[in-house]
């Protein structure tokens, strides 16, 4: 007979199988369509190394599986980004290290951008969450390490598609992973660079 103790860690061992299961599945999904959007249910249990009927019992159609693959992406840019502006001196310092970990989860932000139309009516629910970054912009702007004479939103919407073209380079085999980072920052402030900070 299973005593009390013994029921509850065997749920809990199957639960935390069960989240490591989901977890593999959303991870490969942002990845697989990140690369192919055309890609199939199968291709992504193949991916995770699941069975299909598998991924139907945590994802019973595509739409459910690409709606929590959008919220695993948007949390993985959110603690890449957070971890990485952690410790920064500057506000300048603050922008390059959110390139490089938009560079660093590359297929998430693929996955988010690439055309997000396919999340329905999931995007329009969204809160704008940019309020925060515009704050670091106007600081960087006012320390005079970049212009910002367009507007904050131009300068994140810059550094956003140098980002994306960034992972993208990464996919393709254009840019190598490890000098991607370093090239998207330099593209980035040399543009935006003031002459006397260059």
């Amino acid at each position: 007979m299973t005593s009390g103790t013994g029921a509850a860690e065997a749920g809990a061992s199957l639960s935390g199988v069960r989240e490591r299961t989901r977890r593999a599945i959303v991870d490969t999904a942002v990845t697989v369509w990140s690369r192919d959007w055309n890609a199939s249910l199968g291709d992504v249990a193949t991916g995770a190394q699941v069975s299909r009927s598998t991924l139907h019992r945590y994802f019973p159609d595509r739409q459910r599986l690409v709606l929590a693959a959008r919220e695993h992406a948007l949390q993985l840019l959110a603690e890449a980004a957070g971890t990485a502006m952690q410790g920064c001196a500057t506000a300048v310092e603050e922008l390059a290290a959110l390139l490089r970990a938009i560079v660093e989860v590359g297929d998430a932000v693929i996955y988010l951008y690439a055309d997000p139309t396919r999340f329905g009516d999931a995007v329009a629910e969204d809160q704008d969450d940019s309020a925060d970054l515009r704050e670091v912009v106007v600081r960087a702007a006012e320390d005079g390490a970049i212009d910002a004479s367009a507007g904050p939103d131009w300068v994140i919407s810059a550094l956003y598609s140098i980002g994306y073209a960034a992972a993208e380079a990464i996919n393709h085999g254009t840019l190598p992973r490890n000098r991607a980072g370093d090239v998207a920052v330099r593209t980035f402030l040399h543009g935006l660079g003031r002459e006397e900070a260059r």
